[in-house]
């Protein structure tokens, strides 16, 4: 969960179905699920090398928190 994300500048037009968003900021809670209050969002999803680095990412979260 990303909280915060309408005081991000730019942020509200990276936020669509599909998209493969970088989002900065600091954690608030890690249990049940992380969440974030969101400083910086950046659209990543019109670079390959960005995009096959997914779900890779979302591995190396996993093994992170708990």
């Amino acid at each position: 969960t990303v909280l915060g994300v309408e005081e991000v500048p730019k942020g509200r037009p990276c936020l669509s179905a599909g998209k493969y968003v970088m989002v900065m900021g600091v954690v608030k809670s890690c249990s049940p699920e992380p969440v974030l209050r969101a400083i910086k969002m950046t659209d990543l999803s019109e670079n390959p090398v960005h995009k096959s680095m997914w779900s890779l990412e979302v591995e190396d979260l996993q093994r992170v928190i708990p």
